[in-house]
């Protein structure tokens, strides 16, 4: 059996993609260059996988873990409502029980999404802002 994981990355990086463009959100994708707006939060986007896993005797059925992180970055000093509210709309895009088929394909979200408290960084903090990450 080939590797999944790469389509597995594509497929929710597609869905990262439709919501982003839905509401209006700029995406910071890995390796292409990007300015970060100054003046509203955007995303920025990990595709973590773990490791692959047999679940049966012969090796045939395979089960990819992994996490979806999307980062919410927002210019320092705008306050943490807004990042938020954003972080809030995307864990509901991505709720436990979600079901992405392609084709021979399924990825499924077998966990709720975690939020976590926002972080300042260096490279955001300051009056010119930055990308976000360090």
């Amino acid at each position: 059996m080939a590797d999944q994981s790469l389509r597995i990355a594509e497929l929710l990086e597609q869905q990262v993609a439709v919501f982003a463009k839905g509401q209006g959100v700029l995406v910071a994708w890995e390796n292409i260059p990007f300015t970060p707006p100054q003046d509203k939060p955007y995303l920025r986007l990990f595709v973590l996988p773990a490791a692959t896993q047999s679940i049966d005797l012969e090796a045939q059925a395979q089960t990819y873990r992994g996490i979806l992180q999307v980062n919410v970055v927002a210019m320092a000093g705008n306050g943490v409502s807004e990042s938020r509210s954003l972080a809030k709309i995307i864990a509901d895009e991505f709720p436990e029980g979600k079901h992405l088929p392609d084709g021979d394909l399924s990825v499924y979200i077998s966990s709720p999404p975690t939020l976590h408290p926002g972080m300042q960084d260096r490279a955001s903090s300051g009056p010119t802002g930055g990308s976000g990450s360090i």
